[in-house]
């Protein structure tokens, strides 16, 4: 039961991550004409996202020592960490100077920034996938 209940949690982990970063930020990009109004909606779903992640994270480190024993290891524990930090380290460490670039009208700074937080959130995309790929297998019970 508990392991049954990891894996929804994780997979509604991940489709949230994945859909926020492969769908609805690019879509905001490709419909919107206005870049700072997309980047603005899309900044306010990423914030979504990183304390949802947060509090998710925290559900399955509850789980995880819970669960049936073949995802009870280092492995899982650690993508766990790396899947809730990413985006929260975003969060609180490079939003704040983002903004702050952007309000200064530093675009290199900026550009730079939003890069960094776009592969936390990739590292965090690629982390939940493998660890839900890892909760799934057959062999976990």
């Amino acid at each position: 039961m508990i392991t049954r209940l990891l894996q929804i949690i994780l997979a509604f982990w991940a489709g949230s991550l994945w859909t926020i970063c492969g769908i609805v930020a690019p879509s905001l990009f490709a419909v919107t004409p206005d870049r700072h109004l997309a980047g603005e909606i899309a900044g306010h779903f990423f914030r979504v996202e990183s304390w949802l992640g947060l509090a998710l994270g925290g559900v399955v480190f509850v789980l995880l020592p819970r669960a049936g024993a073949p995802l009870r290891n280092n492995t899982n524990y650690a993508l766990a960490i790396v899947t809730t930090a990413a985006p929260v380290s975003n969060e609180v460490v490079l939003r704040p100077i983002m903004e702050a670039a952007r309000a200064s009208g530093d675009s290199k700074i900026f550009g730079m920034l939003h890069g960094g937080a776009a592969l936390l959130f990739g590292l965090a995309c690629l982390t939940a996938l493998i660890l839900l790929w890892r909760a799934t297998k057959t062999n976990a019970s």
